[in-house]
C-alpha cells in the first residue's frame, strides 16, 4: 500500500488538457486541487468513470460519492458522475503494472466537457495490481491529483471473503467500494499533504499521504484490505456507514475553500 502511493507521488506532475493543472484565478494561479475545491473557475465537476464491463460501479456507490463531493466541493454548478467508456479486459488474472495504468488512463481521459468544467478520472477494473502479495491486496491507487484506479474484482473478492455469509454481505461490499474510492479521491484533492496544505498537522510519519488516526478513510491501510477489515468491525457493531473523512481532512478542504 505504501509502494502505491509513493508511484501515485511520482506522477503528481502529470495532468490533461482540461485546463486545470494551474489556472488563473484574478491574477493568481490556482492549483489542480485548489480549482477542485472553489468555485472558480470550475463551478461544475464531472468525474469520468471508464470500466471493464461487469465491474461497474454499483448505483449507490456513484450517487454516495457525487454526493459527497457535492457537499465537500465548491461547485455551485453541480457535480456529476458519468460513466463513459466501456474497457476491454485483460482477463481476470491479469496484474496491471503502474505503468499500464498511465497509459490506458491517458488513452480514455477524453470526455468532452464544457469550458466551466473540471474532470477527474476513474478506472474500474478487473485483474489485480502487480504488487499484491497473499497477505496484501492493493484495492485502489491514484496519481496526478487527476486518475485514480480501482480494483474492484479484488475489492469483491476481499469483501466476499471477510463478510462471509453474513446478510450484510452485499451492504458491506457496497461500503467497501465506497470507502476506498473516497480514500483513492481523498488523495487527488490533495488529501493528506498530496497538494492540499494541513490547517493542522495530521499526516502519519510512517505513510506519506495518510491521515494519522484510523477514524478517518485517509489512514495508510484503507488503501487495502484494512478498510474492508475496519467495516467488517463496524457492521458487527451495528454501524452500516461507509468510512469517511475526520474532522482534520475537512478542515483542511475548508481551508483550501
Amino acid at each position: 500500500m505504501r509502494f502505491a502511493f509513493i508511484l501515485a507521488l511520482a506522477a503528481a506532475a502529470c495532468g490533461d488538457d482540461d485546463g486545470g493543472g494551474g489556472v488563473p484565478d484574478g491574477g493568481v494561479t490556482l492549483s489542480r486541487v485548489q480549482s477542485y475545491i472553489r468555485p472558480a473557475p470550475y463551478p461544475k465537476l464531472v468525474v469520468e468513470i471508464d470500466a471493464i464491463p461487469g465491474f461497474t460501479p454499483r448505483p449507490a456507490s456513484s450517487e454516495a460519492i457525487r454526493q459527497e463531493l457535492g457537499q465537500l466541493l465548491g461547485k455551485p454548478g453541480g457535480v456529476t458522475v458519468m460513466q463513459a467508456t466501456g474497457l476491454t479486459s485483460r482477463g481476470a488474472d491479469h496484474a496491471w503494472f503502474f505503468s499500464e495504468l498511465e497509459a490506458l488512463a491517458d488513452a480514455t481521459f477524453d470526455l468532452a466537457v464544457d469550458a466551466d468544467t473540471i474532470k477527474m478520472h476513474v478506472l474500474f477494473l478487473d485483474g489485480h495490481y502487480y504488487g499484491d502479495t497473499a497477505n496484501q491486496k492493493i484495492l485502489g491507487v491514484a496519481w496526478g491529483n487527476t486518475h485514480l484506479a480501482m480494483f474492484k474484482q479484488t475489492i469483491e473478492e476481499t469483501c466476499a471473503a471477510a463478510a462471509g455469509l453474513n446478510l450484510f454481505k452485499e451492504q458491506m461490499c457496497q461500503a467497501a467500494e465506497q470507502s476506498i474510492w473516497l480514500h483513492e479521491l481523498g488523495h487527488v484533492i490533495g488529501l493528506v499533504g498530496n497538494g492540499l496544505a494541513m490547517a493542522a498537522p495530521h499526516a502519519d510519519p510512517a505513510h506519506a499521504g495518510h491521515d494519522a488516526s484510523d477514524g478517518c478513510v485517509m489512514y495508510w491501510a484503507y488503501e487495502g484490505g484494512g478498510a474492508v477489515d475496519a467495516l467488517l468491525g463496524r457492521f458487527l457493531g451495528g454501524n452500516q456507514e461507509a468510512l469517511g473523512f475526520d474532522a482534520a481532512c475537512l478542515a483542511d478542504i475548508d481551508a483550501a475553500r
